[in-house]
């Protein structure tokens, strides 16, 4: 396999670094602030995603050591606003999601109704097939 061209490694090693820029410079602005540090919160304002913050090798023991003075991070729901589009497919299709479970229950409901009717019809069928079979 041959490896990528030069100007194409150039293009990925300025996007590596401007990231890293922008993770770092956020970093400082949410020590300065006193903001609760943490690899979501750190890459949502950076831009950056939280994978590339896990994976660096310098800035991942930073956050660490940020996260781990701050104590730990208060467990609050993000308010609408701050939720991401991700959030809000999985409610769409968690809200899909029940409306098909209702939607199967009652047309459960309704065949289990229809198959004990169809059973008493052949259960007197044969009643009335068992009367006429000994006359």
């Amino acid at each position: 396999m041959s490896s990528l061209p030069d100007h194409l490694r150039q293009a990925v090693r300025a996007r590596t670094d401007n990231a890293e820029k922008r993770a770092r410079s956020a970093l400082a602005q949410m020590t300065q602030s006193g903001e609760s540090i943490s690899f979501a919160s750190l890459a949502r304002k950076a831009g950056v995603s939280t994978d590339f913050l896990y994976r660096h090798h310098e800035l991942r023991p930073l956050i660490e050591r940020h996260r781990a003075k701050a104590g730990p991070a208060p467990s609050r729901p993000l308010p609408l606003d701050e939720t991401s589009s991700t959030s809000a497919a999985v409610r769409a299709l968690s809200a899909r999601l029940s409306q098909q479970q209702r939607i199967h229950r009652e047309e459960v409901a309704l065949l289990r109704k229809s198959l004990e009717i169809a059973q008493g019809e052949n259960l007197e069928l044969r009643r009335r097939l068992a009367r006429y079979e000994m006359t």
